[in-house]
C-alpha cells in the first residue's frame, strides 16, 4: 500500500498509482542529502522543517501513517483494517499524503502553480535521513504513528512492503516561507480568487484558514478531494442506484460549497480576533464570499432574484476534463454559478448550513468504493435505498 523502500538505481514512480493527478519525485541530482535546519511545527497529519537541499532552503513537510479512520471518506463497519485491497483502494485517494500528491499534481499538469505555493516533488526519506531527524530533533520525541491528537498507534508498521520492513516516511518538498499574520482586504480577496480557481481545477476541500496561507498562497492539500474522485464522480461507481448518485450528488456540492463557508468563517475569525484583542492597528473585513458570512440564508429583493430559493456554489469542480487537461487553460474570475437541483429536504439542510458535515461513509465492494447503505445518520437525507 504505502511507497515501499527503493531499489538502488531505480527511478521513483510519480504518485498515487490511480487513475488521474500524480505527483512526481523530488530530483537529488544524485544520492539523497539533506541538511535539517529547523523544526517549523507540527499538525494532525505531518511534521514540518526548514531544510537546506543543493544550497536552496526549502519547507518539507514529513508526513504521519495516520489511522485509516481519520482519512476522509473510509466507514468503520464496512472497511476492515486487514483488507489489504480494501485499505489500498482508499489509500490512492484519501490518504493525507496521497490527497496532497494528487492536489499539487493537478496543478502542475494544468500549468497553474501560481495557485499555491511553489512544489518541487515528493520524496521517500532513506535510514540515514531519518536517523539524522531524529538525532538532530531528539528533544522533540517525533512521532510519525498516529495523528496529531491521537499519536503512537502503530500504523507505520501495520502494513510494511515487499521488503518485510515498516515502509519510508514519506514527504513533501516545497517553498520556504512565512504565514500570513495579516488579513488585508487584498489578501481576502486574493484568497477567495484562489478558492474559485482551485475549484475550477476540480481541488475541492481546501479547508481555507489563516494558517495555511503562506507567501500569501495556499499551501496545505492534505485533506483535498482532487476528481476524478469516489466523492465526487459517480460516473466512476456502476453500482449507484439513482437514490445514491442523487447523494453523491449531494455531498459533491456539499464538498465545493464547504470550501466557501470555511472562507466566511476565517473571515468572521479574523474579525472576532481583532475585537477581542482590541487591535486597532488592523480593520474589520468585510470580503465575504456569501453576504455578511452567512451562507445560503439570503434575504433576496423578491421583485429582482428569480433564482431566490435555489442554492447555489461558485463552482461545479465535476466539470473539469481531468482526461485531457490543458495546461496553461485561462481560468475565469467569474465561472457559471453550481444550482443545486436536488430534494427539497437536501435544499433546506444547505440553505441552514454555515459548515457542510458530510454524511456518506464509504466501502469498498467487487473492486469499487460504494457508499455504506447506513451511513447517512442525518434525517430526510435519503427516503429509501
Amino acid at each position: 500500500m504505502y511507497p515501499d523502500w527503493p531499489e538502488p538505481g531505480v527511478d521513483l514512480e510519480p504518485l498515487p498509482r490511480v487513475d488521474g493527478p500524480k505527483l512526481g519525485p523530488f530530483d537529488f541530482k544524485g544520492p539523497q542529502r539533506i541538511e535539517f535546519l529547523e523544526y517549523l511545527g507540527s499538525g494532525q497529519h505531518s511534521h514540518v522543517f526548514k531544510v537546506q537541499i543543493l544550497g536552496t532552503v526549502y519547507a518539507l513537510k514529513l508526513f504521519r501513517f495516520t489511522y485509516i479512520y481519520d482519512w476522509i471518506g473510509p466507514g468503520p463497519r464496512h472497511t476492515e483494517l486487514d483488507d489489504i485491497e480494501a485499505v489500498s483502494a482508499f489509500y490512492q485517494y484519501s490518504e493525507p499524503f496521497s490527497a496532497e500528491c494528487r492536489a499539487f499534481g493537478r496543478l502542475q499538469e494544468s500549468g497553474h502553480e501560481e495557485l499555491a505555493i511553489e512544489c518541487f516533488g515528493y520524496l521517500l526519506l532513506d535510514e540515514e535521513h531519518e536517523r539524522t531527524l531524529m538525532s538532530r530533533f531528539s528533544d522533540l520525541d517525533l512521532e510519525f504513528s498516529g495523528t496529531w491528537s491521537e499519536p503512537g498507534i502503530e500504523e507505520r508498521s501495520r502494513y510494511p512492503g515487499e521488503s518485510g520492513k515498516d515502509p519510508p516516511i514519506r514527504g513533501i518538498v516545497k517553498e520556504f516561507g512565512q504565514e500570513n499574520t495579516v488579513l488585508r482586504v487584498k489578501d481576502a480577496k486574493k484568497a477567495l480568487r484562489d478558492i474559485i480557481q482551485l475549484q475550477q481545477l476540480g481541488i475541492v476541500n481546501i479547508d481555507p484558514e489563516q494558517r495555511q496561507i503562506i507567501n500569501g498562497k495556499f499551501a496545505d492539500f492534505s485533506i483535498a478531494i482532487t476528481t476524478p474522485h469516489y466523492m465526487m464522480n459517480p460516473e466512476m461507481n456502476i453500482f449507484l442506484t439513482p437514490e445514491w448518485r442523487s447523494a453523491v450528488e449531494y455531498e459533491a456540492f456539499g464538498h465545493s460549497l464547504r470550501d466557501y463557508l470555511e472562507f466566511d468563517n476565517m473571515i468572521v475569525g479574523w474579525n472576532c480576533e481583532l475585537k477581542w484583542t482590541g487591535n486597532k492597528k488592523h480593520k474589520p473585513l468585510s470580503v465575504f464570499a456569501f453576504p455578511n458570512g452567512k451562507g445560503l440564508q439570503i434575504k433576496y429583493d423578491l421583485r429582482k432574484s428569480p433564482d431566490r430559493e435555489r442554492a447555489f456554489s461558485y463552482v461545479d469542480p465535476r466539470t473539469y476534463d481531468w482526461r485531457a487537461p490543458r495546461p496553461g487553460k485561462t481560468l475565469s474570475s467569474k465561472p457559471p454559478r453550481w444550482y443545486y437541483e436536488g430534494s427539497d429536504q437536501h435544499l433546506r439542510n444547505l440553505k441552514r448550513c454555515t459548515d457542510f458535515v458530510p454524511g456518506i461513509e464509504w466501502k469498498y465492494r467487487a473492486g469499487l468504493i460504494c457508499p455504506d447503505k447506513g451511513s447517512h445518520w442525518f434525517e430526510g437525507i435519503i427516503e429509501s435505498v
